[in-house]
């Protein structure tokens, strides 16, 4: 297995990055979204949210040389842009398809909640696709409820709200 450097992310990994969530979101959401939601939905979740990739919590990993993977937190929700006391948001989390599998995810989570744990943080929150549910499980995150994600103009998303405490 090849080494999996996690670095912090910055506005010139932007166009890498985003290319990376596209190609991991078209590959793995069909068949477990229909295609009307995709086409509504897919093209306003592909765009990092500047605050998170200048907040130095968004991270990249590299794997072999290359961009594998992506995600981040932070303590601001990102469906309402308000925060609590000690509680974090898992966000925009994906892994190229050639890269699946292989510990991407893990090491960009786990680098995601030892942050948090330094900060303070003793919760966190995450949306997950639904794919995505049982990556989540895996690292200690747990079912609270399906939801329904507002991605704007009336674009609804359906995901999974999953929580993990940390102390």
């Amino acid at each position: 297995m090849a080494k999996i450097e996690v670095r912090k992310a910055t506005e010139a990994d932007r166009n890498i990055l985003e290319a990376l969530i596209g190609e991991c979101y078209s590959q793995v959401y069909p068949g477990w979204y229909e295609e009307d939601v995709l086409s509504d939905a897919l093209p306003m979740m592909l765009r990092i949210d500047p605050a998170l990739l200048a907040s130095g919590r968004y991270f990249a990993a590299i794997c072999d040389g290359e961009t594998a993977g992506c995600g981040g937190w932070s303590t601001m929700a990102p469906d309402t842009r308000s925060s609590e006391d000690a509680i974090g948001h898992i966000r925009h989390f994906a892994t190229h398809p050639n890269f699946m599998r292989t510990g991407v995810g893990g090491a960009i989570i786990e680098t995601c909640i030892a942050e948090a744990k330094a900060e303070g943080v003793s919760r966190l929150k995450c949306f997950s696709s639904r794919p995505a549910e049982n990556f989540y499980s895996r690292h200690g995150f747990s079912r609270v409820d399906e939801v329904s994600i507002m991605l704007g103009d009336g674009v609804i998303f359906p995901a999974i709200l999953m929580e993990k405490a940390l102390i």
